[in-house]
């Protein structure tokens, strides 16, 4: 019986992706914002779509503003091309390590954000670092500590 490689590889990803799948509930304590107002709760689901990684984020400001959003892209795959939504127009999804699952969103070939999220080796906590790139602005960094939902 063939072995086919596409199928090793997929089978790979969703084993490196399937610790950083559940639910996540932010500890406010333990996060770091140096751009925004830290929101008042946080939620944050990954799930696995036939491959494709699913980000559900839910938010409620200090104002008490719901926000809700979500993303899905290939880990390991291409850089995927965005609507036009005026910010950035590509994003790429990929693994560093075993433990660290990366998200850029990019505009004109130049990545403007990016997401490091980083699995504690008990698999219980999420750190997300994101580092905004303003241009001829600043960078600033958002630390988000989430723990895994029980």
């Amino acid at each position: 019986m063939a072995v086919f490689p596409f199928t090793h590889v997929g089978q790979m990803i969703e084993d490196k992706l399937a610790p950083f799948l559940g639910s996540w509930i932010l500890d406010t304590e333990e996060s770091d914002f140096e751009q925004g107002d830290p929101p008042k709760s946080a939620t944050l689901k990954i799930d696995d779509n036939f491959g494709m990684a699913c980000f559900t984020m839910n938010q409620v400001s200090a104002e008490g503003e719901v926000t809700n959003d979500t993303f899905e892209a290939m880990p390991d795959g291409p850089e995927v091309k965005l609507g036009k939504s005026g910010l950035v127009d590509a994003m790429r999804l990929v693994f560093e390590g075993d433990r660290t699952l990366v998200s850029e969103a990019r505009r004109g070939g130049l990545t403007i954000m990016k997401a490091e999220r980083q699995l504690s080796d008990d698999g219980n906590t999420l750190t997300i670092t994101q580092t905004v790139h303003l241009v001829d602005v600043a960078s600033f960094k958002n630390v988000s500590v989430y723990r895994k939902a029980q």
